[in-house]
């Protein structure tokens, strides 16, 4: 499974709606970037909690800097990802 499909089998669309992290661009999957928050140039894997949803143009914008939004980025997936692993256990069908 590529990193793109891992990505959107954890993150639930909202009606085929993805939206950007960073300017809020409403973008159907087709047209969705998914980042690695951590470059896989500068170490970064495939782990969901590396993986966020841009448009193109913030995506491109980000290149493979690494700065505040990639400590902020990462720590937002991770809290994230844990709560939803958490509910998933607590109230499993």
């Amino acid at each position: 499974m590529g990193y793109r499909d891992k990505y959107f089998e954890n993150n639930e669309s909202d009606h085929g709606w993805y939206t950007c992290v960073r300017c809020g661009k409403k973008l159907r999957r087709g047209d969705a970037d998914i980042d690695h928050i951590l470059p896989q140039n500068r170490g970064g894997s495939d782990n969901i909690n590396n993986l966020q949803c841009m448009c193109r143009h913030c995506n491109r914008s980000k290149k493979d800097n690494v700065d505040i939004h990639t400590v902020t980025d990462y720590s937002r997936n991770v809290a994230v990802n844990t709560k939803k692993s958490v509910k998933n256990m607590l109230f499993k069908k």
